[in-house]
């Protein structure tokens, strides 16, 4: 059964007034022969959790109350499936996979109602192939309902297969060429707007040697047209860490960003971006580059002289209702250590297990811009973060995204018993910290990289200990 206590945390006012907070706990599962899982929140009346068992997948179902309902055995046509990827929309998901039949690569997307039963099965492709496995990757439009699934063939072929979520029927299936770019070199990310419209972002000489030739290009392909139209950012002289893009559904454009530094990996100058207007027909984008300011520096360093952050990366950008947007970055940092001499281990046979590894999670910085493209503001929020060995799966935070306000939750310090602390943050940049609540004597490990929003007032954060697993929702 799960269980349920409040807790209390100082809100956004100064005065005295809390206010209570409501953290449900479900069941504990044992993952010791799991590879890998994914909540899939909030399906009808239920909560999904799936889980990948090696040769079998099975779906975990839970009451709104996480209280514990049954389990499902997913059966598939072959003994053999790679899941593509989920997407829980309404009442419905649907399980994305592929595998291989008499030569041909299938993949085929099976849709599963609110009581966690199969009510269709669809085949998207079936094609002839001599590779035994391709690996397929899965973007999902902002509204769920266009799916894209894509993976390269070879350095030159990109294959892409849009599909309509609400009928589970493919929009259109193209292989693009790319003549100019290296696939396995070139290729950063794809994206898929509500319009099924595809966005495939590339970049190449983003290296010390050809910075004078870095180029961004984006492929832009819709549903209407058999034309590829192509979008140019030049990033003469500067190398990009970090490359992004995102799509505004809302005012129908997308978003190239990116941090950049001059000729040291670890460190960046400031950031970048640009906007693909296809109102202007622009096929050369404008670079917009910001230096860091000397405030940003100080509250990072102090009063050292540093001109560059170390170890920052973008970590998600977020649109505004008026055309702006937020870039959102934190300093990761990971360092290896020996356990035995030269980093081997003593069976001497060449492996690398003798490495550990440290990891750091600290500041995180917020960067507004304007719909003009000029800085609205900064902020540097401090935190530290510390953990050994652990593949640094408590580390990080969670962005917990309302119309009104911006939260970003994370475990204070990584260790057993634990603070976690969030960072209020409000459209004009002016924020407070607020401790949410203790797992003192709970045992609980959250998990808060891999925490999903269900609601406007809900989020689900998996807890992990050695090999056993809760789901924690924390409603507001």
């Amino acid at each position: 059964m799960p269980f349920k206590y409040s807790l209390f945390i100082f809100f956004l006012i100064s005065s005295a007034l809390a206010k209570a907070q409501e953290v449900t706990v479900s069941k504990e599962f044992n993952l010791r022969s799991d590879y890998s899982y994914e909540i899939l929140g909030n399906v009808g009346e239920h909560i999904v959790l799936l889980r990948d068992r090696g040769l079998k997948y099975q779906l975990e179902v839970l009451g709104r109350d996480l209280s514990f309902k049954k389990t499902v055995e997913l059966e598939f046509e072959k003994s053999k499936n790679d899941l593509i990827g989920v997407v829980n929309k309404d009442d419905l998901f649907t399980i994305y996979y592929s595998f291989r039949d008499k030569g041909e690569s299938v993949v085929a997307a099976r849709t599963y109602n609110e009581k966690v039963e199969p009510i269709d099965t669809t085949y998207l492709l079936k094609e002839k192939s001599n590779v035994f496995k391709q690996n397929f990757e899965m973007a999902v439009s902002e509204d769920k309902s266009k799916v894209l699934i894509y993976a390269k063939k070879g350095s030159d072929d990109f294959n892409i297969m849009t599909i309509d979520q609400d009928s589970i029927r493919l929009i259109y299936d193209d292989i693009i060429t790319f003549k100019d770019f290296n696939l396995n070199r070139d290729f950063r990310t794809a994206v898929i707007s509500n319009k099924a419209e595809v966005f495939i972002l590339l970049n190449k000489n983003n290296e010390k040697g050809k910075k004078k030739k870095n180029l961004v290009e984006v492929n832009y392909v819709t549903p209407d047209s058999d034309i590829v139209e192509t979008y140019q950012l030049r990033l003469t002289d500067i190398l990009a860490n970090d490359l992004k893009i995102n799509y505004n559904n809302q005012s129908e454009n997308f978003l190239i960003s990116g941090l950049y530094h001059e000729k040291d990996k670890t460190s960046t100058s400031g950031y970048f971006f640009s906007k693909g207007d296809f109102k202007k027909y622009q096929r050369t984008l404008q670079l917009n580059l910001v230096t860091y300011n000397s405030e940003i520096l100080q509250s990072i360093y102090g009063k050292k002289s540093d001109t560059d952050l170390q170890y920052f990366k973008i970590k998600d950008v977020i649109f505004r209702k008026d055309g702006g947007f937020l870039i959102v970055t934190e300093k990761n940092k990971v360092l290896a250590r020996r356990s035995y001499y030269n980093g081997y281990n003593r069976l001497n046979n060449g492996s690398r297990q003798g490495l550990l590894k440290d990891y750091y999670n600290e500041s995180i910085i917020l960067f507004a811009i304007k719909p003009s493209g000029i800085e609205h503001w900064t902020e540097v929020l401090h935190k530290k973060q510390f953990s050994q060995d652990d593949n640094d799966i408590y580390g990080s935070f969670f962005a917990f995204k309302s119309p009104s306000r911006l939260r970003l939750l994370y475990n204070d310090e990584i260790k057993k018993d634990n603070t976690v602390s969030e960072y209020v943050v409000n459209p004009v940049g002016k924020f407070e910290r607020n401790a949410v609540l203790s797992t003192d004597y709970q045992d609980l490990s959250l998990r808060f990289k891999d925490a999903i929003q269900i609601s406007s007032t809900e989020l689900l954060v998996p807890s992990q200990r050695t090999y056993n697993l809760n789901l924690v929702k924390i409603a507001y």
